[in-house]
């Protein structure tokens, strides 16, 4: 998989499937289509944007206009801290893109450090973490799919281990219900494009 050369080693990963009543190429364009906004997901970025809220509040900054919406066309914004690492398009066998980040998470501002795609893999630099996010679908059977969406996070010494993994214990309950949310919502709009008369890629 494309992931596994972005960030072959890490030390935590999260890993989610679900089955697609509808053939790659549709799942695929509904990755970046489907609008992850819910309220479940939408409370749990509350919560963890709630240090984040006070200390503007504090400032007297106002608060940032939420969202229309949100999809995974938008993950990949340098403002997000994000970057796309790279894109395959086997559509014989598995179809995937990856995202990236590097960071010191567990502080309140995310701690983004922005670095080029081509340095992502090689980033040592002591005291960060690198999260790389896989979205794939492959072929199940005659016009159906499996989605998987996996996160991995490595870091780079002894000491952002210590506390991304504390960080880790408090936020991988919701990682994996965000996790598990955004792949219903996927595959709901990869059915109703599968459905509609014409499908818009």
């Amino acid at each position: 998989m494309l992931i596994d050369r972005c960030l072959p080693d890490f030390d935590v990963t999260e890993v989610h499937d679900i089955e697609v009543d509808a053939p790659p190429a549709v799942a695929y364009a509904a990755i970046r289509k489907a609008d992850l906004r819910d309220p479940v997901i939408s409370a749990l970025f509350a919560v963890r944007e709630l240090p984040n809220r006070v200390a503007r509040r504090l400032r007297g900054d106002p608060p940032p206009a939420a969202p229309k919406s949100f999809t995974f066309q938008d993950v990949d914004a340098a403002a997000l801290g994000w970057v796309l690492l790279g894109e395959s398009l086997d559509k014989e066998k598995e179809l995937e893109f990856v995202v990236g980040s590097v960071g010191r998470f567990w502080k309140r501002d995310y701690g983004w450090r922005p670095i080029p795609p081509n340095e992502f893999a090689t980033f040592s630099e002591p005291g960060f973490a690198k999260i790389g996010l896989s979205f794939s679908v492959r072929p199940l059977g005659f016009d159906r799919s499996i989605l998987r969406y996996e996160a991995r996070t490595a870091t780079t010494d002894d000491t952002a281990r210590k506390r991304f993994r504390r960080y880790w214990m408090i936020i991988r309950p919701g990682v994996s219900i965000v996790m598990r949310r955004a792949l219903a919502r996927i595959k709901a709009e990869a059915e109703r494009r599968q459905r509609a008369p014409s499908r818009r890629s």
